[in-house]
């Protein structure tokens, strides 16, 4: 039995979308854009493209690579990520980055909730240590200003924010 055009498209595509799954997790949307993109590419008319999308989209749900709670893994691994790497844990960051990954803004809202504050204050006092020692020239007040405006700038909660400057002014 020979392949058709639409079997042969159905197996590079998804050969491709799991090969970008090996990498790391992935949210839903950056999934299901990634198969958008690659039958784009496939070279068949438009209604081929869309039995082939929910082709592969059944059968990454089936394999178990496209589930209910993909995104709240996706969020959950990205933190997890951010916490191990040291970098900086600031909401405005994390949530611009997971809102533009599709996830919804009940779960970045449980897991922003769900952060731990001593990690939030370790990461907006290292930010703010690197940003006062640009501030050497400015009397107290004005450092006080800027240093205030800069962590909330970055993101991070106007209490924790406070309670660094107050620690190192």
């Amino acid at each position: 039995m020979e392949l058709d055009k639409r079997d042969i498209a159905y197996s590079k595509v998804y050969a491709k979308v799991l090969n970008f799954l090996s990498f790391s997790k992935r949210s839903r949307k950056e999934l299901l854009d990634k198969v958008d993109k690659y039958i784009s590419k496939s070279g068949l008319d438009a209604k081929d493209k869309t039995l082939i999308k929910e082709q592969i989209t059944l059968s990454l749900e089936r394999d178990g690579y496209l589930k209910d709670d993909t995104d709240v893994d996706f969020a959950r691994s990205y933190i997890e990520g951010l916490r191990n790497s040291g970098k900086s844990l600031n909401y405005l960051k994390i949530s611009h980055f997971l809102v533009k990954k599709g996830i919804s803004k009940e779960i970045i809202d449980d897991f922003l909730g769900n952060l731990d504050k001593n990690l939030i204050y370790e990461s907006a006092l290292h930010d703010a240590k690197k940003k006062l020692s640009s501030l050497d020239k400015e009397d107290k007040y004005t450092k006080k200003k800027k240093l205030l405006n800069y962590l909330y700038r970055k993101g991070y909660p106007f209490d924790i924010s406070s309670s660094v400057v107050d620690t190192l002014l």
